[in-house]
């Protein structure tokens, strides 16, 4: 259930309006790393976690923050885009705004791109989905820059480094969170990966460029086990260890990941009830009686 609160969650006030800004300002409202897409984001991966009632309450409350920090931003752009309803100079700066949406707010980015589920990262496991809001958050925070870089209006700029700051906040859960599971940062999924060829570092970007790119060393050809595979064309793989694959490898590392708390729908509690079940029976079964009205073990 949703409720709405007749207040913004940040107080928006502009002078001048800037329609051209107003215009940029769209990309945070139906663009790829805006608002709108980090709460049905959260909201939809939220209400897929059924086997982690902790971090889906982690889920919905930041899904919800977004619709909070949406209606900001479009409070905003309303703001800035008001001339676009009664100037006609201001009108040219967005005509698609001005006569298909009122010189108000619409589902598309600030090339007039509509907005579409594909900006969307959900996958269903819970830490995979995790990383991806980390980063989400992370592109969402250049963003604000970006925009506070392009605006001299005071409100404007407090409006935005108000929702620039929550970004940094929402990453910050969305870190403990992932960190809470206790997992190996490279365990993913349920299939170990096959040893060694895990470990190659194939050099795939050779020979010097013309603005003096050679081949270069750091910690991601060393680190974590690494080690630095050259090409080779007269071999599988290219030199890489391609022989070493054989099947699929169970039993991945999953830290407390399959410990959490789980909705009453989840199939995980009817696998466990089934199994208890069973193990009820068994037991009963494996029980007889004396005659002297004892219980004795089947052998």
């Amino acid at each position: 259930m949703y409720h709405h609160i007749k207040k913004l969650m940040y107080t928006v006030n502009i002078g001048e309006p800037d329609v051209k800004f107003g215009n940029m300002l769209l990309e945070q409202f139906g663009g790829a790393n805006g608002e709108l897409a980090a709460a049905m984001q959260y909201t939809i991966q939220g209400w897929n976690c059924i086997d982690d009632l902790g971090r889906r309450d982690l889920l919905l409350d930041i899904g919800t923050e977004e619709l909070s920090h949406l209606e900001v931003v479009g409070a905003l752009i309303r703001m800035h885009l008001k001339p676009l309803k009664t100037n006609r100079e201001a009108a040219d700066a967005d005509p698609l705004v001005t006569i298909a949406g009122g010189g108000g707010v619409g589902l598309f980015n600030s090339m007039g791109n509509p907005w579409t589920a594909n900006y969307l990262q959900i996958t269903g496991e819970v830490d995979v989905d995790l990383r991806s809001n980390i980063a989400a958050e992370a592109r969402a925070k250049i963003v604000y820059e970006r925009l506070i870089d392009h605006t001299d209006d005071p409100g404007t700029i407090d409006a935005l480094q108000f929702l620039m700051t929550r970004e940094i906040t929402h990453m910050k859960a969305f870190t403990a969170a992932l960190e809470s599971l206790e997992k190996n940062p490279f365990s993913i999924g349920m299939l170990q990966p096959t040893a060694g060829i895990v470990d190659e570092y194939f050099n795939a970007s050779t020979g010097d460029g013309d603005e003096g790119e050679t081949d270069m060393r750091g910690p991601w050809t060393s680190a974590y086990g690494l080690h630095l595979v050259e090409p080779k064309r007269d071999v599988p793989g290219g030199g890489l260890s391609v022989q070493d694959i054989d099947g699929k490898i169970p039993g991945e590392e999953r830290g407390k990941q399959d410990e959490a708390q789980k909705a009453a729908t989840s199939p995980a509690n009817e696998k466990f009830a089934t199994k208890n079940a069973a193990g009820s029976k068994s037991s009963k079964s494996a029980t007889s009686s004396t005659g002297n009205g004892s219980k004795k073990r089947a052998s």
